[in-house]
């Protein structure tokens, strides 16, 4: 799958690819008694295994009892969600693809090499002459191909996506999204800590570094039963112990259809709900949501109203959309996304249509659509609704991608009447959640609605003005909160640098703020300032944080040669390099270092 660009855990909206298309789901079984559904709405949040401390046991323990459901998972997208290179991905691959792009200069380059896979950048100068190359071995793939396939390498205990992508639909290889539009270059980007999360089994990081990894890396490589079912430690011990039940329901282990609506969906949502911004409570990571509880205690959602937004298709934002139609609507959250899938199973082509076909056909009938039986008939896979109610839709943020649209339209053309409009939410103002309506029993709390504004007004400048009024008025109310602080300074060293950001960012260090872009914005204003040695010694503390962080080696490099200080600015800039051979900003402070070595003017 692919990583789309619209999402990092800093400044940028974190992106992420996309497991779409869970395809088929078997006959939904028999309701329990209503006794037993009304225990388990309102005992969801005692369901044993949400308590953090429950262990995994992996896939292969839970298969060894459901072995039907397991084996047909795992040939579902999330069930291949990850992999090591295989021989599969090395056919073709005989001889080296290359492909280049004009805009950004860059030469791209995939090969096989002793059984591994490389990618390769590189750079050439008018004349022909190799100004830098640079190439990694692949050490994972991110996605089953449904929709293309995004790959990471690494570098030290710290993962990267690379700039090429394998895309499906035109069976071939492009820059990978963001690329193209400049918003990442190189093998910079960094597979933050929400990017494993949701395309991996269970990503271990290092305490306090959300982007390094411990050995190994991952406890279960892809997407695994307990993504969905939470921890099941707990559920097995009891079961093996042969433990009586209480009613039909098992409490050691959450099944996602006994949940009450409101928290059902988030089992989805915690990978297939980005929005436009989202902020983790404090002291909290992605990895800490448990199945049956509430996705919003872990991390505030927020979506750009319709109005800006428009009719813009982004990816993992299926969860919205669905929120918006008619169907959810009406049904006052009966209708959620299992509903219509099962995870367990996949299912293609005409299958998949008359499955989906019959899903409708349980709330809807034959006679309640408009098309004529001509029409209907005239659909690729005759009579499919999905072809006509929920058609592919360009994605804006992922080459070469279409996906589902599920407002489930009337038609494709209608105005929808969407979620904010319903609830007439100021133009202005984002949208907290996407819950069904009648369950928007919480707001957006000052801090998180802070945080989120500077993730989206980049794309959207008409939220800038209200963004960072919000993010002032956090400032003065969370004066001890270190991410707000640090915040609040990085967006004023753009808008008014000057002391009062340098003292935010300073406030924010001295609060616990580990972050290297808060040392860095500092070190930036100080040398303005003219303070060569704090900015030196704020350099190397931002590098000793996060030694792949090449912003700070630049500012070091500047405050070196301010101070006259060659040898080190040289050694500063030549470390960049070797980080990231194509900076072109380290290359072009090294050539008119070498003019000012030389003498010449």
């Amino acid at each position: 799958m692919l990583f789309p660009p619209n999402r990092c855990h800093s400044v940028w909206s974190f992106f992420l690819a996309i497991f779409l298309a869970f395809a088929t789901f078997r006959e939904v079984r028999a309701y329990h008694s209503a006794q037993d559904r009304a225990v388990a709405k309102s005992a969801s949040v005692h369901y044993l295994n949400t308590q953090p401390g429950v262990k995994y046991v992996g896939d292969e323990v839970c298969g060894s009892c459901h072995a039907s459901e397991y084996k047909s998972f795992k040939q579902t997208a999330m069930g291949k969600s990850t992999s090591v290179p295989s021989q599969h991905d090395l056919d073709g691959l005989s001889k080296p693809f290359t492909f280049s792009n004009s805009t950004l200069n860059r030469i791209y380059t995939v090969y096989a090499q002793n059984g591994r896979m490389y990618h390769a950048e590189s750079e050439r100068d008018e004349s022909g002459q190799l100004v830098f190359s640079d190439a990694h071995e692949i050490a994972y793939v991110v996605g089953a191909g449904e929709i293309g396939k995004s790959y990471l390498v690494t570098k030290g205990n710290e993962f990267f996506v690379s700039p090429i992508s394998f895309y499906t639909r035109v069976n071939g290889w492009d820059l990978s999204p963001g690329y193209d539009r400049s918003l990442f270059r190189g093998f910079t980007r960094e597979a933050a800590e929400l990017c494993l999360d949701c395309h991996t089994g269970q990503p271990r990081f290092v305490s306090g570094k959300p982007d390094h990894l411990q050995q190994p890396p991952f406890r279960f490589l892809s997407i695994s039963c307990e993504r969905c079912h939470g921890p099941g430690a707990i559920h097995v011990r009891q079961r093996k112990a042969g433990a009586a039940l209480k009613g039909s329901i098992d409490f050691a282990i959450v099944n996602p259809r006994e949940l009450p609506a409101e928290i059902r969906d988030d089992v989805c949502a915690q990978c297939h709900f980005m929005g436009d911004a989202q902020v983790l409570r404090p002291g909290k990571n992605y990895l800490d949501f448990r199945p049956g509880t509430s996705l919003d205690k872990v991390v505030a959602t927020f979506s750009v109203p319709a109005k800006i937004k428009a009719n813009r298709f982004f990816a993992l934002n299926q969860f919205e959309q669905l929120k918006l139609s008619r169907c959810a609507i009406a049904s006052k959250g009966r209708l959620g996304c299992i509903s219509c899938h099962d995870p367990h199973v996949e299912s293609h082509g005409a299958e998949a249509a008359q499955y989906f076909r019959a899903r409708c056909l349980t709330c809807h009938s034959v006679a309640s659509c408009r098309a004529s039986a001509d029409s209907r008939r005239a659909t690729s896979v005759p009579d499919d609704c999905v072809t006509c109610h929920m058609p592919k839709q360009p994605v804006e943020n992922m080459n070469h991608g279409a996906l589902t649209d599920h407002r489930i339209l009337r038609e494709p053309s209608e105005d929808l009447q969407t979620r904010d409009q319903l609830l007439r939410e100021p133009p202005d103002e984002l949208v907290y959640d996407a819950r069904v309506l009648g369950f928007e029993d919480t707001r957006s709390d000052l801090r998180s609605l802070a945080l989120a504004y500077p993730q989206v007004a980049g794309q959207y400048p008409e939220l800038r003005r209200k963004g960072f009024d919000v993010l002032q008025q956090a400032a003065r109310e969370f004066p001890d909160d270190a991410e707000i602080q640090g915040t609040f300074g990085q967006v004023l060293s753009v808008l008014q640098p000057g002391e009062e950001a340098a003292e935010a960012l300073q406030k924010a260090i001295a609060l616990g703020s580990r972050s290297p872009e808060v040392r860095t914005r500092l070190a930036n204003l100080r040398l303005q300032q003219g303070d060569v040695a704090a900015v030196i010694d704020i350099c190397k503390e931002s590098i000793e944080i996060e030694p792949l962080y090449t912003s700070a080696y630049l500012t070091l490099a500047r405050a070196y040669l301010i101070s006259n200080d060659l040898p080190d600015a040289r050694e500063t800039l030549d470390r960049v390099l070797k980080l990231d051979p194509g900076n072109d900003a380290a290359r072009q402070a090294l050539l008119k270092l070498q003019t000012v070595t030389e003498g010449n003017p």
